[in-house]
């Protein structure tokens, strides 16, 4: 299901009975979701190969109808607004700049029905600094040690246990077994794609796999199609995205490949990717 899908879905609750009558001819929470996404595409900065940098602080401006409709269910229409905006940002490989910020402001110039969407980048403030504690002087005179004295000796410190990296993916492609490390890989037929496959029925950039690390040493793989001419299939079933677990098929045009997880730990690469 697309993320716009699912946004429809959760604000059904949201804008039924009367506050679904309220809104005919007036501003509906999925055009700010819609807008919110636009803008995010329209600013974003390039920070890395395969990442790049966004706005987190948005200001919605609406007319005085609009505003007073909407602001009443601020609070769950900005977490839904907030998640969509995560869900997009996912896909697209976006960075915030910090915490989404979404605030609702009345402009008496505005009619009913249009609103105007304003970002800005807005870091994490600061803690200021802490005075530094003032240790009690040390007596320079030192008791000398009983003999009598019983000496308890502390037990040896442990060093921590190593920690483990995500377990290595590997992609089969005829009979083929292919790694595939963070941030993911392109499958297609140009010569631009990581993986390329010859094949006819398979387009230039076809789709993408995608490595997200998941708690400490898990992973989370998924597979997003890339608006491909013919499409692909995930165990058999067409798919635009959907995530990939250890023994999962992926069919494109007349390739079928099988995604598997290894055992051994891989290490992190650097943060700009292959």
């Amino acid at each position: 299901m697309r993320p716009l899908q699912r946004f429809e879905r959760r604000l059904e609750g949201i804008v039924s009975g009367v506050f679904a009558r309220a809104f005919k001819g007036d501003v509906e929470p999925i055009e700010l979701a819609a807008a919110l996404k636009r803008e995010i595409d329209n600013t974003a900065r390039i920070l890395s190969r395969d990442r790049r940098l966004v706005p987190n602080h948005f200001t919605v401006e609406l007319g005085p109808g609009d505003f007073e409709r909407l602001n009443a269910y601020g609070r769950t229409l900005n977490h839904e607004l907030a998640n969509e905006l995560r869900d997009h940002a996912d896909i697209q490989r976006y960075t915030f700049s910090g915490p989404i910020e979404i605030e609702l402001t009345q402009e008496d110039e505005l009619p009913t029905g249009k609103f105007r969407v304003v970002s800005a980048t807005v870091g994490n403030q600061q803690r200021p600094p802490q005075p530094p504690v003032q240790q009690p002087p040390q007596p320079s005179y030192q008791p000398a040690p009983d003999p009598n004295a019983t000496v308890l000796q502390s037990p040896p410190v442990q060093p921590p246990p190593a920690r483990r990296g995500h377990p290595q993916v590997m992609l089969e492609v005829n009979g083929r077994r292919r790694p595939i490390n963070p941030p993911g890989v392109v499958l297609g037929r140009g010569t631009d794609a990581d993986i390329q496959i010859n094949d006819p029925g398979v387009s230039r950039r076809h789709a993408e796999i995608r490595l997200m690390p998941e708690g400490p040493g898990g992973v989370r793989v998924v597979l997003v199609d890339l608006g491909s001419t013919n499409g692909t299939l995930v165990n058999g079933r067409r798919a635009a995205e959907a995530e990939l677990t250890d023994g999962s098929t992926v069919r494109i045009g007349n390739t079928t490949m099988t995604l598997r997880l290894a055992d051994e730990p891989i290490a992190q690469p650097p943060s700009s990717g292959w």
